[in-house]
Formats: C-alpha cells, structure tokens, sequence
C-alpha cells in the first residue's frame, strides 16, 4: 500500500510559481520563476528530482520523517572546467542523520549532524561554499591517514550500519571502502545557524570550521513529515499501526496454506509388514505390505481453519485498509463479511482516501516550500558571487512563459532618445540601424562588449532564453508549490470544469449578453486553444489563421492566375522627330532611345521588333505626326 500511495502523489512534474512581497515586482517573481523550473531540471545529480522526493516519501511512511541536504554544488571537472553550478537536493538515509534531540522541527533545531560518505576526489573538485577551490584544511593530514590504514578502500559503512536492502537480496558485502583508485571517507558535518563544523571522526582531522556561506540563518536541511506525534521530532510511521495486523494476515495465510498441503500430502501411519522404499506417490504405484487393512492409514487433520479462512481473512484486510485509509477491490470495509460493494460505500471510501492524500499534499507542499525558498536565498547569494558578475542565461519552455516575456517587451528593439535626435539632424539614416534592445544586457566581457536583448526566443515560440541578471533576484518572495499536479491524474477536474464553461459560453445567450453589457467580448480563439490543448491537441494554434491573411492571400492568388492567362504586352514604338537636331543630335538621341537611324537621317528604325513603315514628318511608329 506504501508504494500505491506514493504512486498517485508523485505521477506528474512540478508546477509552482513564486508570488512578490515587499521589495519585489511581477516580472521579477515570474523571473525568479523560470530560473528556478530551470534548476529543479538540471538538479539530477543521484536522480531526477520528482525521483527524489518519490524516494523521500518512501523514508516518511517507513519511519515516520525523512531528511534530504539542499546546499549550492559547484564542481569542476580534471581539466578545471565547470560541470555543475548551482542548487542541488540530496535525500539522507534516515540511519545517517542526528538531529538535536530535543528539537520537535528542523526549523527548531540548534543543530544538525549529517554523515556522509565521499571520496578524496570530491573533496578536491567539489566546493558547496563558493565558486573557487574548495578550501580544507588539514587535508593532506587525512590523505595521509587514509594511505596507512589496513583497508587500502578507505573507510568502510559496514562498521555503522547494514544495509537491510542489499541483505534480502543476498549482497552481504559493504560496497564502501573497497576501490583502492576512489577512496571513500566517513565525513560529518554539523550544520547549525551560523557556522558549518566538518571533521572526520575516524580520523580524528578537522577540516572545515566556517560560517554559513548562505547569510540566511537556516539550517539546510529539509524534512517531510506527514503526522506529527506530540515532541517527537520523528512523526507516526504509517507501518507501525498495522504491522500487527499485518502479521495476523501473513498467519493466517500460512495456516491456510499448511492445511491444504496437508491435506493434499496427508501423513501416513504404516505397519511393521510394510516395506517402505515401495512407498512412492505417482500413477501405478505398487506398495509391497502384509496387510494393507492394518498396515497402513491416512492420518487426518482434524483442523476446520481452511472452512473459516474467508471471513477471519476479510475481516483482517478490512481492518487494514480502515487503519492506513484505503480501499480494496476484494472486500467491503462496512460489511466485513459481505465481499459485494455497494456504491454509496464506494464513495465513502475514495472520500477517505482522497482525505488522507490531501493531508499528505499538505505536508509535501509545506516541505518542497520550504526547498525553494532555500534554493532562492541561496540565488541571491551564490549566483553572482564570482568577481566576473556575468549573466546567467536559462532555457524558458513553454509557450505560456515565452508570450508573457513577450508581451512585457523583454524581447523588443526600440530607439534611444540620443538616436531620436540624431534621426531628426539626419533624415538620411535608416531608422532599423539605430534600434537597439530596449532590455540590453551585456553578455560579453570586459574586452569584448557584446549586447543583446533580455529575452530571446526560436521562430516559433517554443522556446527561448532569458538572461538573469543581479538586480531580477532581489527583494522578498513566497513559493505556492502546485502538488496537487504531481498527482496522479492532476488537471481531470479542472479540464471537466473548463468543458462546462465553454459549453456555457458557446451555448447561453445570458452569458454573452451581460458580457456585452459590460462591453466585454469573450477571447474565443485563446478558449478554443486552451481547450484542444486540454484535449491532447498538440501545438493547436496551427489550426487557426487571421480572416484577413486569408482574404489578402486568395486576392494574391487570383492576381498571379489572371496575369498568367492575359497575352503577353509588347512594348510600345517610340516616335522621335530629327527635324530639328543638329545631325550629332540625332545620332545621340537614337541610341538613347535605343533605336537605330535609317539610311536618312531623320528616320528611325526600331531595334527589336517587326519594322513598321515610315510615317510624315521623319517619324517611325503608330503615333502622331511630331510637333
């Protein structure tokens, strides 16, 4: 049942947005927005996030609360180049985190210890702090420890705890402290407000002692919590109220099954005449004995357990689907012994059931809050932390997204009040060539300038790339996590809902004309978009155009056709009068006007085409006599 549960919360990706307070605008939450949907993508170190907190809602309905590690990861590769920059998300293994223990909340510890296990390579490339070398200390000291211990592999888990995974599937060996290449170290660290402690316990080596690279006087560690029980940090596991019911099942099914194997192999008592290495159980079997009235006999169980296994078994499941909130197909939770569901109880049940995993919703919407809020402080202090300050470019995906940049003007290209001026000195000048973003970023550096505008995006407005820049992360802001969509069958209800409504618009004449009351008119095209998208449409804008570029393009068509069907024109004879040029003039005026002088002068002949006779007054052609 844990892993049905877990199964209809985490179906979906994440959809959230983050709202303004004080010192924050719109556009700069709707910013902050896309850089953060970008990082939850590209945080796939140990897994996808949506499998992470699949994982980190496993750890909760086993043991009652779950940790995970939000901390910035900055890593370079061999050749010093960058692989990763930015948040990242770890989920604990519950046996590797000691909170305070008088602490009911992480927000209400003091402090928080967490063991890891990592290589020395990590601790070389691997900086969670800043973007520079990580800097420990006493770092060759560990090295050194490490090469003179027995266990060439470094320091092994087994020594603190066993896998209880590994061992059902047979795999006793502890996988750490065996790679002799990639030494792997036991390293804790406590995490509280304002400073980070890192030491290595069994080295007995201190390596870091550092205030909280962050500045937000939090201790970056998240927990899920789904029931909270009095002052325990650790809340109701959602096995433990079942378990002894669980086990009752597992009995009696493996009453059930010894009594039919029981009674399909029933023991038998034989004689001293009979030999036993004839007993065999097969077709044709022959059994040598003295008397077989005497000799041999069927023991009988006298055990009625398999003629009441239904009931007592409906019971129990009935019992245990009451206690963890679910429902089952086989049995009625009303009638224990009735197997047949009537509907009001159908809809008893998936009421409370829908009741608990809206309670669970709750809780991992207060918890992935709680990360993004992190994440975002660490934005502000991490992001433009080097020297350089450079822009942060994001991938934005999403129509949605790429219109509302759009229509804010981050991608737009305008002209300057400089520019105006020098336009209307110098009427000359184009314009377009003067234009320049009206949200210009720099994204060269100091040798190289390099302008380009806030927002761009692909030709068709799929896509596009916003540049981040220092000023977008300040101010304050709440993230409003959207979990019911990571459910299974997130968007039913609000796609039957938006069905209804459009069926009111297309179809009620009160609707449409209180609106036109109001002189409001309906955006039916961006309904009717919304709507096929709902459908499964996939790009539905393509199946619409503007009335006007289809009348402009019909227009175009029946041009092109009635030009191709008319004659070819010839062209017109031009009729030149020599009378009275000088003869260098009319040797010059004929090959201006492309014709060639006859035999006379004053008389032209055409260059290109049929020659035509002469006319009066020294004219060639069909036009009037010359003046």
């Amino acid at each position: 049942f844990i892993f049905e549960k877990n199964s209809r919360l985490f179906a979906n990706k994440l959809r959230g947005r983050l709202i303004p307070r004080e010192g924050g605008d719109v556009l700069a939450a709707h910013v902050n927005n896309e850089l953060l949907n970008y990082q939850w993508d590209q945080a796939n170190n140990d897994g996808s996030m949506l499998e992470k907190w699949s994982l980190k809602d496993l750890n909760t309905r086993k043991y009652g609360a779950s940790f995970s590690l939000c901390k910035w990861r900055y890593e370079v590769d061999a050749k010093k180049r960058v692989v990763f920059d930015g948040p990242e998300m770890k989920v604990l293994a519950n046996r590797d985190c000691l909170p305070d223990p008088v602490a009911t909340s992480v927000e209400s510890c003091n402090w928080f210890q967490v063991r890891e296990y990592v290589t020395l390579q990590e601790l070389d490339r691997v900086n969670d702090r800043a973007r520079s070398k990580p800097i420990y200390k006493n770092l060759e000291d560990l090295r050194e420890s490490v090469a003179n211990k027995t266990t060439k592999g470094g320091d092994t888990r087994s020594d603190n705890w066993l896998s209880r995974n590994r061992t059902i599937s047979g795999l006793t060996d502890d996988p750490y402290g065996r790679d002799d290449v990639f030494k792997t170290l036991e390293v804790v660290t406590e995490y509280r407000r304002d400073k980070w402690f890192t030491f290595s316990p069994k080295h007995g080596v201190i390596l870091r002692e550092i205030d909280n690279p962050y500045d937000n006087y939090e201790i970056p560690v998240v927990m899920l919590r789904y029931f909270r029980v009095d002052d325990d940090l650790y809340g109701l596991s959602e096995i433990e109220p079942v378990k002894s019911l669980q086990k009752a099942i597992n009995a009696l099914v493996s009453q059930y099954v010894d009594e039919i194997n029981q009674k399909l192999y029933s023991p038998i008592a034989i004689g001293p005449g009979v030999r036993q290495h004839t007993l065999e159980w097969g077709k044709g079997a022959r059994w040598q004995m003295n008397n077989p009235m005497t000799d041999f006999r069927l023991v009988e169980s006298q055990s009625n357990a398999a003629q009441y296994f239904n009931n007592t078994y409906s019971m129990l499941v009935s019992a245990l689907m009451s206690a963890i909130g679910e429902t089952s197909l086989g049995v009625s939770n009303i009638s224990p012994f009735q197997k047949d569901k009537t509907a009001t109880e159908i809809r008893q049940i998936v009421q409370q059931r829908n009741a608990r995993d809206a309670r669970n919703q709750n809780s991992l919407s207060e918890a992935i809050q709680r990360q993004m809020m992190l994440w975002h402080q660490m934005n502000q202090k991490m992001l433009f932390a080097a020297d350089e300050k450079k822009p942060y470019i994001v991938r934005i995906v999403g129509k949605d997204a790429v219109k509302y940049f759009q229509e804010r003007g981050l991608d737009k290209y305008g002209l300057t009040e400089e520019a105006t001026v020098l336009l209307k000195e110098n009427p000359s000048i184009e314009p377009t060539t003067m234009e320049t973003p009206l949200f210009p970023v720099n994204v060269g550096n100091e040798k190289k300038t390099e302008i380009v505008p806030k927002f761009s995006y692909d030709r068709l407005g799929q896509t596009g790339k916003l540049v981040v820049e220092p000023e977008d992360l300040k101010g304050n802001f709440d993230f409003i996590a959207d979990v019911e969509s990571m459910a299974l069958g997130a968007g039913q209800e609000e796609r039957a809902g938006r069905d209804r409504a459009m069926q009111a618009i297309l179809t009620s004449p009160v609707i449409t004309q209180m609106l036109q009351q109001e002189k409001i008119k309906p955006k039916f095209k961006e309904l009717l978009i919304a709507w096929l998208n709902d459908n499964g449409f996939k790009d539905a804008e393509k199946y619409f155009e503007s009335s006007e570029e289809s009348d402009s393009m019909s227009k175009r068509a029946e041009l092109e056709r009635v030009a191709q069907a008319q004659p070819a024109q010839k062209p017109p004879y031009l009729s030149i009068n020599y009378k009275d040029l000088p003869p260098e003039g009319q040797q010059q005026a004929a090959q201006q006007a492309g014709i060639a002088l006859g035999g006379e002068q004053g008389i032209a002949a055409p260059s290109m085409s049929q020659p035509q006779p002469p006319q009066q007054g020294g004219q060639y052609g069909s036009g009037q006599p010359g003046q």
